[in-house]
């Protein structure tokens, strides 16, 4: 199957955002990939090809504010900075012209993907998500003050630079300095569970070093099919650890619900 890719920027709200389609003829659906807080739309890889190939459908890929090839996010973060990066998805849908498409987030952006699912849950067919936030736990804390320990004490600014230019420094600490402040304790995304109606796909690495299964039990309280997908002796980069059994899990949960309007009774 051939597939065509193509990238382009578009100016959203206040920033320029840049995002890459990999499209397919006679596409089922369109899948959009959700980056993590320390990824990008170059950093998934394989994975869009892949996908589209599989599935069948087109995928689309993009830099949220701050990250890879968008313009950078210097502002600091509000409690509310995913809700605010879900009104840029949905101008995002809306300039794609893409109704109903599969979400496929990654760590903060499978928390973006969540929360969209629930403020809009008409808005999407299939919702597929690993290492999700829904929650501050110890262990999320732990783990995002050991990620800014690595940078202060590696080379990893400098690997990340080939991927975000001079937004590294920007990034990292919006994201650690935010998600530890005082003020972002309280913070949790749990009411917008029991408004998803769709089929959801959760994955989580069995040794998660950013939450516990209690992030992925909180989707018990979805109105949607709810599938749990612990991925044995991962951690929180699942499909890449364990990439082969991910995809497969992916690719048949997408096939087994892409036709159906199934939902939990």
């Amino acid at each position: 199957m051939d597939v065509i890719s193509h990238e382009q920027t578009v100016f959203v709200q206040t920033s320029n955002i840049y995002y890459k389609k990999w499209e397919v003829e006679n596409p089922q659906n369109t899948i959009v990939l959700l980056h993590d807080s320390l990824g990008c739309t170059v950093l998934w890889r394989e994975w869009p090809e892949e996908l589209a190939k599989e599935l069948n459908c087109n995928v689309i890929a993009y830099d949220r504010r701050g990250y890879g090839k968008s313009d950078n996010y210097t502002v600091k973060r509000p409690i509310d900075y995913l809700e605010q990066e879900v009104s840029i998805l949905n101008d995002l849908l809306i300039h794609w012209q893409v109704e109903q498409p599969i979400l496929f987030g990654f760590s903060d952006g499978a928390s973006v993907a969540t929360i969209f699912a629930g403020m809009y849950p008409q808005k999407l067919k299939i919702l597929i998500i690993e290492g999700v936030h829904v929650l501050i736990e110890p262990e999320t804390l732990k783990g995002i003050v050991e990620a800014e320990n690595i940078l202060q004490t590696t080379q990893i600014a400098k690997a990340l630079e080939k991927y975000h230019g001079d937004k590294v420094y920007d990034l990292y600490y919006a994201w650690t300095k935010t998600w530890l402040s005082a003020e972002h304790q309280g913070w949790n995304i749990e009411h917008y569970i029991p408004n998803i109606l769709v089929p959801t796909l959760i994955i989580q690495g069995e040794f998660d070093e950013f939450g516990t299964m209690n992030q992925v039990n909180a989707f018990d309280k979805s109105s949607g099919i709810v599938q749990k997908y612990i991925v044995a002796g991962a951690k929180h980069t699942a499909h890449k650890e364990q990439k082969e059994q991910v995809f497969s899990t992916i690719t048949n949960f997408v096939n087994k619900y892409i036709s159906s309007n199934e939902k939990m009774d």
